[in-house]
């Protein structure tokens, strides 16, 4: 696919932008008005970025499967990288800094995105860009092999931000509260077992 006219776009949007910056009035200042969501509702940025990445995870799903399995829907393969690669580049803009909402003390913080995120904004945009690439580079790939190495590229380019930038998964222990649980008290009667 062509991206030639990306710079230039990059380009138009940020000229655009300073004209805009230059007319706007007292309700367009950051933090004020419509269109600043990150300042007036970061609950809903948060839940973007959120379902943003349920859908790579569920696009990936395929491209995981191919390391292990047969090579068999390239076109779908190729779809879903090239998805995937526009959807990171724009995820790093889905993170202003209204949105570090993750607290440690909490068992289901709203964000598992953790404040390193703000404090090295650089490195986690390198990466997702990283990500991006490799996502290109994975709809480009023709051949069963290139579509491999590309997909564990890719997915190593995922864990590369995600080990960084993303509260660790701890599996729940259970407890002695949990084996002494009183199931007769709070169903009301005997278990039945069967």
């Amino acid at each position: 696919m062509d991206r030639t006219w990306i710079p230039w776009l990059l380009l138009m949007c940020s000229a655009m932008s300073a004209d805009i910056g230059i007319a706007a009035d007292a309700d367009s200042l950051p933090g004020r008005g419509v269109g600043w969501t990150g300042a007036t509702n970061p609950k809903a940025v948060i839940a973007a970025r959120q379902e943003l990445m349920y859908r790579i995870e569920a696009l990936m799903k395929p491209i995981d499967t191919i390391t292990v399995e047969p090579v068999k829907d390239t076109e779908l393969l190729h779809s879903n990288a090239e998805t995937i690669h526009t959807m990171l580049l724009a995820f790093p803009h889905l993170f202003p800094p209204t949105t570090s909402r993750y607290d440690p003390k909490v068992k289901l913080p709203e964000t598992l995105a953790l404040p390193i995120i703000w404090q090295d904004f650089t490195s986690f945009s390198t990466l997702a860009a990283a990500a991006a690439k490799a996502a290109g580079s994975m709809a480009a790939a023709q051949g069963t092999g290139p579509l491999r190495t590309a997909s564990r590229q890719l997915r190593a380019s995922c864990d590369a931000c995600h080990e960084l930038f993303v509260r660790k998964y701890v599996e729940p222990k259970v407890q002695d509260s949990d084996r002494q649980f009183d199931f007769d008290k709070v169903l009301g009667g005997k278990v039945d077992s069967k």
